[in-house]
């Protein structure tokens, strides 16, 4: 959700251990009301959900193993 306190800007994002920012985030009044969304992949960021028993990626609305590839991740 996002909120404004002393003139400063504040949102609900996303990030890693292994990455150096935030991979995604929730933009505006708009954003912040879909439940359950963690937001827009930020820039240069890649994503994909895998079976993480068979390495294949899956569809839409399945459930897996969430696979990031960008700068902000580390190796």
């Amino acid at each position: 959700k996002m909120q404004e306190i002393d003139g400063v800007i504040k949102f609900q994002g996303y990030g890693l251990t292994e990455s150096t920012g935030g991979i995604t985030s929730l933009m505006g009044p708009e954003e912040t009301k879909r439940h359950g969304s963690a937001g827009k992949l930020a820039a240069n960021v890649e994503a994909k959900i895998i079976d993480p028993e068979s390495g294949a990626a899956l569809p839409p609305g399945k459930q897996g193993e969430l696979w990031l590839r960008g700068e902000p991740i580390m190796k």
